[in-house]
């Protein structure tokens, strides 16, 4: 092989590391993740059953944004205390609270709203902002006595570590 042929080959090398490099850094932006959300209780925990629960989220550099959906099934328990939904990732610990939106559905009788409270340096929501309640936390009768069918979905935005 010749000096010329060696040369070759080294700079094919050096250039498919260097592809491998930037497509190692150049991941898909703002691709959505599907994660599995855990639901517990200060209690008692409860049990999804034949419900559904499902989390996704998207990263963008430090920024996550975040959605939950949890359907009631027949056979989901509700636990008592107050509840808790992880998150994908901790929030980051500066001393900065974040913020997000939730919505719960007591089928067929009426719909509830408010605003999500994300603490620093937490994996979990509990603080639940809603329509004349100053701080409360869903639990097994808040905002409603759950039953099968019914929804709840929040959404948050939050800086991680």
């Amino acid at each position: 092989m010749s000096d010329f042929d060696e040369k070759l080959i080294e700079r094919l090398k050096r250039l498919e590391r260097e592809v491998e490099r930037l497509q190692v850094k150049e991941q898909p932006v703002g691709a959505w993740q599907s994660y599995t959300v855990s639901w517990t209780a200060t209690t008692t925990n409860p049990s999804i059953g034949n419900g559904t629960l499902s989390g996704r989220y998207v990263q963008l550099g430090k920024t996550v944004i975040c959605a939950v959906s949890l359907t009631m099934g027949s056979t989901t328990t509700y636990g008592s205390g107050s509840w808790n939904l992880s998150l994908p990732k901790t929030s980051a610990n500066n001393g900065i609270y974040y913020g997000g939106q939730w919505m719960a559905v007591d089928l067929g009788t009426t719909n509830h709203a408010g605003q999500v409270f994300l603490l620093p340096n937490v994996s979990v929501i509990n603080y639940f902002l809603r329509e004349n309640v100053a701080l409360d936390y869903l639990n097994n009768i808040t905002p409603h006595i759950w039953a099968s069918g019914d929804v709840l979905r929040f959404s948050v935005t939050y800086e991680t570590a």
